[in-house]
């Protein structure tokens, strides 16, 4: 026997050696007493033939410690599915105590925070593309969550008028709504399609009074998932939260949510704006802290620098009404406010949030890829 067949029969013994030994102590105390004695005798004469480099008779030894290891152990049905669902049920049981004690993913649902993570957002298109048919439509709604849409009618009839729909705008037809994304212009009081961004809203066919047939397309759009994070859930166990971080909070511990149509069990996503003993003010489009314009950490420097923010602005509905207004801060209170102040619903409206409803900073978005994948600031 040459060198290499020596060294793979060396390694054929270690693992039956390695099975019958397994197989003993798992079934020692179930097994019947004369497998376990046949199991006992093939390791001892497996042991016996390796001390004494017997390699005629080593290949005939393990086997003997494999037959006997198998009838302490027999094979269970269908080993293949078993073990897939095995791993799959590890994998799963680990995934979900990480979301439910370490790290919980999150999306943006609405533009609230925009442009620091974005909300669904839409841009107009007339008709598919040719990256909009099969297999590259599927690319790219799962690398960049784009896809073409585009809202027919269900019923023929005269379009109405737009209306507020949960978190987008709708046409009724004949009594059916049809949702379609717009975005109106920043500070616009009126819930009318003229005064829709054309840039960043779906295409609209039709007007409200026209004729509309079943089937007929009333816009259409490419329309792009909102940011998903993820959200670290251990740090305020261990840290004090800090100003300037991006939060996630529970809803169901603002006050008085029914009344400003906060849906309970959901969670906003808001940036840190005051902590707790703090008096909160907006003057100049600046974020003002017991009556210092706050510009530190760099994202507050941003709002009032970059063009793409608007600063913080106050509402004539909101608790922070003029410039003169103020929002006081009491012990384990604290104020988020949106990156979009010209459309959120944050602090401005329903005040401070306990310490209780912090679920923990984003650090991370994981989809979709773009120019906000990467650490969240």
């Amino acid at each position: 026997m040459n060198f290499f067949a020596k060294r793979r029969l060396k390694k054929t013994v270690h693992l039956a050696c390695h099975l019958v030994r397994h197989a003993l102590n798992m079934r020692e105390d179930v097994a019947p007493a004369g497998d376990l004695a046949a199991a006992r005798a093939a390791d001892a004469a497996l042991c016996a033939a390796w001390r004494a480099r017997d390699w005629d008779r080593l290949e005939d030894a393990c086997e003997a410690a494999a037959l006997a290891a198998e009838r302490l152990l027999p094979p269970r049905s269908f080993p293949k599915w078993r073990e897939n669902v095995e791993v799959l049920v590890v994998a799963i049981s680990m995934a979900m105590a990480c979301r439910t004690y370490f790290i919980q993913p999150f999306k943006i649902p609405t533009g609230s925070m925009q442009p620091t993570l974005n909300g669904i957002t839409v841009r107009p298109q007339d008709g598919r593309q040719w990256f909009d048919r099969l297999p590259l439509n599927l690319a790219n709604l799962a690398l960049f969550g784009e896809r073409y849409v585009e809202v027919k009618a269900k019923v023929s009839g005269t379009l109405g008028p737009l209306k507020q729909h949960e978190d987008q705008y709708a046409f009724s037809l004949g009594g059916v709504l049809h949702p379609v994304r717009l975005t109106l212009r920043p500070d616009s009081p009126f819930l009318d399609p003229a005064f829709a961004d054309p840039d960043h809203s779906m295409r609209l066919h039709v007007q409200p009074g026209d004729r509309v047939e079943k089937g007929q397309v009333i816009a259409s759009g490419r329309v792009r998932q909102g940011d998903h994070i993820f959200v670290n859930k251990i740090r305020y166990h261990f840290t004090r939260p800090r100003r300037g971080q991006i939060i996630v909070f529970d809803t169901n511990y603002i006050p008085g949510k029914e009344f400003l149509r906060i849906q309970p069990d959901t969670f906003y996503i808001k940036r840190l704006v005051g902590l707790s003993g703090e008096t909160i003010s907006i003057r100049d489009r600046h974020l003002v802290v017991d009556g210092r314009p706050v510009e530190e950490p760099f994202p507050f420097k941003r709002m009032v620098t970059d063009p793409r923010y608007r600063g913080y602005v106050t509402r004539r509905d909101s608790r922070l009404n003029s410039e003169a207004a103020e929002i006081q801060l009491g012990e384990g209170q604290f104020l988020p406010f949106g990156d979009n102040t010209t459309s959120s619903l944050d602090g401005r409206y329903f005040g401070p949030v306990a310490e209780k409803a912090l679920v923990g900073p984003s650090f991370f978005v994981y989809w979709p890829f773009g120019p906000h994948w990467g650490p969240t600031s």
